[in-house]
């Protein structure tokens, strides 16, 4: 439909604040309607309902049977899916005997190992998967970890803080091959190890002294900046008590010679302590002992009081406030995540900053208030209670977001349950937004209170209609005359109507042949893409009963069959 038809049928698509009166280009679609026939209006255009589908049938995690992918070319009548036993990922620990890499010389490994496995599938876009499992006491060093489908890369990590870790990338679980990961740990000759101290300062006159860390243990850790890929075990190098020097042995892998930077990160055990975190680039050749200096970060400053005001200027509660800033030394540091109370008050620990803290507040989900930062001082004067400058901050309002939701009969879809999910982040922020949830009014209409940026908007009817979803843009927009923000009204959309589709999951196991699966979780998705990148978007999920058979409601172009 064009922008000229929509205008002349009175449809609104949104707008960006009445000062501005832009109206943005239309969506791709709106209802079914504005599509051809056979197709459906979906989140990135018109489509095919019944093509360039793709399934995932998760057969429960306590009997090894992570999810396993479909790919659904034409969609049938009804729709089986058959998994097999568990998808693993095998190999084996050694270690080598010399500084030489050579398979013919390595000893085999049964200490400790944490293996961890983190990717997303390979036929849904965007859809993670992360597993981990220790293995300890091997027969004969060997492992077997039960994964999902996908792409992952593993890092195996010893328990001995004095092997270094080794990460694959790239590994391929399907059910067509198993994936096979032999991991061969250096060599104490073989490693790059690092001697050295993490101090806090060192103070020149009126005698050479080395001020040591004294409050609370710090960790230290080798990284590759390009890629993060750990180096080394993350060990700790002062434990925080008097007499703690803050000595190490870091033992790093042999990558380490041939890149061409690393970085040591020096980080507290406990987040919540008031330490700051410093990062020490380092180039090769590295020198045979280091001294890590953290910095003159200073004594920490206890209760800092601030106030957060709602965007209506009175108190805001519940209200998460965290800070975040560069402190003496060149170190950074986040404080300790505060909740305002029923006055809109907190108060939090802080190191003295080098200049100001960046201070995030994050109301509650669905509040007229929005995400806020702002520049603070701090002050702290001898004698005197540290303060805020500014002592309070007022939050911004979010943008009030109006639409409403149709039926395929063309009445209201009344009581419907709306989320919204933020899909891109905009800016930095420490936090990610929480989701908006609502349920429509008796006309259908529904009222959300958003921060800026790009949302996902989630409709879940109930019933014999399928979910559907489409893609908004919040904008910021300049309040009317002083007062409150205008809104942006979306145009209305219609829920496509649904088919039942039923089908029977059984898994294959070698000794019995095939069996009805029970509890199984079957999601249907369409694989395309959005704002040019691959997607996947959830169309609708069953579950299994106990012989192993599902339904469930996907969107269709066809009439109800009277």
């Amino acid at each position: 439909m064009s922008l000229s038809r929509l205008a002349a049928a009175g449809v609104t698509l949104f707008v960006l604040g009445s000062c501005s009166g832009v109206v943005a280009a239309p969506p791709a679609c709106l209802t079914d309607a504005d599509c051809s026939s056979g197709n459906i209006c979906f989140v990135d255009g018109c489509g095919d309902p019944t093509r360039g589908l793709a399934v995932e049938v998760t057969g429960g995690s306590t009997v090894g049977l992570f999810p396993q992918d479909f790919e659904v070319p034409v969609l049938g009548i009804t729709q089986d899916f058959e998994i097999k036993g568990p998808l693993t990922i095998v190999g084996s620990f050694q270690r080598e005997r010399s500084a030489i890499v050579d398979p013919a010389n390595r000893s085999i490994y049964t200490d400790e190992v944490l293996v961890r496995a983190t990717g997303e599938s390979e036929l849904l876009p965007g859809i993670s998967r992360s597993y981990q499992a220790p293995f300890s006491m091997t027969d004969r060093g060997t492992f077997s970890m039960n994964v999902g489908q996908g792409r992952y890369t593993v890092t195996a990590q010893p328990t001995n803080p004095e092997v270094p870790p080794q990460t694959f990338t790239g590994i391929s679980a399907s059910p067509d091959g198993g994936a096979v990961v032999n991991y061969a740990f250096a060599s104490v000759e073989g490693a790059v190890s690092l001697s050295g101290r993490l101090i806090k300062k060192k103070v020149l006159l009126p005698q050479p002294t080395e001020l040591y860390i004294t409050q609370a243990a710090m960790d230290l850790q080798a990284i590759d900046p390009a890629t993060g890929e750990q180096l080394s075990q993350r060990i700790e190098v002062s434990t925080g008590r008097p007499g703690s020097r803050g000595d190490f042995i870091l033992v790093m892998s042999p990558r380490a010679r041939v890149l061409p930077a690393i970085e040591l990160i020096a980080s507290p055990r406990d987040s919540t302590t008031s330490l700051p975190t410093r990062r020490f680039p380092l180039t090769p050749p590295f020198a045979t002992t280091l001294t890590l200096e953290l910095g003159d970060y200073g004594d920490p400053i206890p209760d800092v009081p601030g106030q957060v005001l709602g965007s209506d200027g009175q108190p805001l509660a519940g209200a998460t406030v965290v800070l975040e800033g560069r402190v003496g030394g060149g170190a950074t540091f986040r404080s300790k995540m505060v909740t305002t109370d029923s006055s809109g008050t907190f108060k939090v620990e802080l190191l003295p900053p080098d200049d100001g803290y960046s201070l995030s507040v994050f109301p509650a989900s669905g509040a007229r208030s929005g995400f806020t930062q702002q520049l603070v001082k701090v002050k702290n004067t001898p004698g005197q209670k540290p303060t805020f400058d500014p002592p309070s901050i007022r939050c911004i309002e979010r943008i009030p977001v109006k639409g409403q939701v149709m039926l395929p009969t063309g009445l209201p879809a009344a009581n419907l349950s709306v989320r919204a999910v933020e899909t891109k982040a905009t800016g930095k922020r420490p936090l990610p937004l929480e989701d908006v949830d609502v349920l429509t009014d008796f006309d259908g209409k529904y009222d959300l209170f958003l921060d800026p940026g790009n949302w996902r908007l989630e409709f879940t009817p109930s019933g014999d209609l399928p979910q559907t979803s489409r893609l908004i843009t919040v904008s910021a927009a300049a309040a009317a005359d002083g007062g409150t923000v205008e809104g942006q009204s979306f145009a209305p959309i219609t829920l496509p109507r649904g088919r039942r589709l039923t089908g029977v999951v059984t898994t294959l196991n070698s000794s019995r042949g095939s069996s009805p699966l029970a509890n199984a979780q079957v999601r249907f998705f369409r694989v395309t893409t959005i704002e040019g990148k691959p997607a996947a978007v959830l169309l609708g999920s069953g579950i299994t009963n106990g012989i192993g058979a599902y339904s469930v409601i996907l969107p269709t172009r066809e009439l109800p069959k009277q």
